[in-house]
């Protein structure tokens, strides 16, 4: 039977929209949409903070130039190159990061820690994901999740994982019966089996406190899949990005402290 926590049965036709899952529709929406904006609004905050921040040490380092200028320490050139300097810094803050990120996709295989979708690929290829950030998910290499909690090479909906050569053991959040049930899946044959649940009514409230209660359970358990994701996730990266920006930062600090050292020559 189809459930209220599968949309997707609404969309196609497949069943009368109840007010419930109306109400779950609009749910997973919300979900997939601050999940993005939560993301565009950390980059903001972060981009405010750095013209804001950047504009300030600007007027400052610009005030100072100009004195030094005029009692003969520094070169007429220093007000302008301390005005410049902290805008610099800022654009190489954000050089630094974009390679930053090129890494983490391209080196270390997973996200780079700003994403609406957080990924990590393990020792053996698979992709340990959750999508919006709530929906746990495992994919073999070549290939993509679907709709059904599994499918060909992927299960997704988990709360609980652990990996045992060659299986994958856990839970996870069966939508068609509104229930946990217990699942194996095997890496070399791509092999899912799965237990039963205990079947809620689809339609009932109890099917969204059950969905609920599992996503409780995502976070609070030992078991959990973000621990394996944690456990999985690259540090070195982060250590790159910081030595990428470090060098970049003091180069220009560097640059501008030698340019206020050296005073307007005369010419001859």
């Amino acid at each position: 039977m189809p459930s209220v926590l599968d949309p997707d049965w609404v969309r196609d036709g497949l069943l009368a929209p109840t007010s419930q899952q109306v109400q779950w529709i609009k749910f997973q929406q919300r979900n997939v949409f601050m999940a993005g904006f939560a993301v565009f609004m950390t980059i903001m905050a972060f981009a405010v903070v750095g013209v804001v921040t950047a504009s300030i040490l600007s007027a400052v380092l610009y005030v100072v130039g100009r004195r030094r200028a005029r009692l003969g320490i520094s070169s007429g050139r220093a007000k302008n190159v301390g005005a410049v300097a902290p805008f610099v810094g800022l654009l190489w803050l954000v050089v630094a990061f974009l390679i930053y990120v090129a890494i983490s996709n391209g080196l270390a295989h997973q996200d780079c820690g700003l994403s609406g979708d957080p990924y990590v690929t393990l020792p053996n290829g698979y992709v340990l994901g959750s999508l919006n950030t709530y929906s746990g998910y495992i994919k073999a290499p070549g290939y993509e999740t679907g709709m059904p909690v599994a499918g060909p090479g992927y299960v997704r909906s988990i709360i609980d994982l652990k990996f045992s050569d060659p299986y994958f053991v856990g839970t996870q959040f069966d939508h068609e019966t509104s229930s946990v049930r217990s699942f194996v899946f095997d890496t070399r044959t791509l092999e899912f089996r799965a237990s039963e649940g205990r079947p809620l009514d689809p339609t009932s409230q109890s099917a969204l406190d059950a969905w609920g209660d599992a996503q409780t359970h995502v976070h609070t358990d030992p078991d959990s899949y973000w621990k394996m994701y944690y456990r999985y996730r690259h540090r070195w990266p982060k250590y790159v990005f910081l030595a990428i920006l470090a060098a970049g930062e003091f180069g220009i600090f560097f640059y501008v402290r030698e340019s206020w050292k050296r005073p307007l020559q005369p010419t001859i």
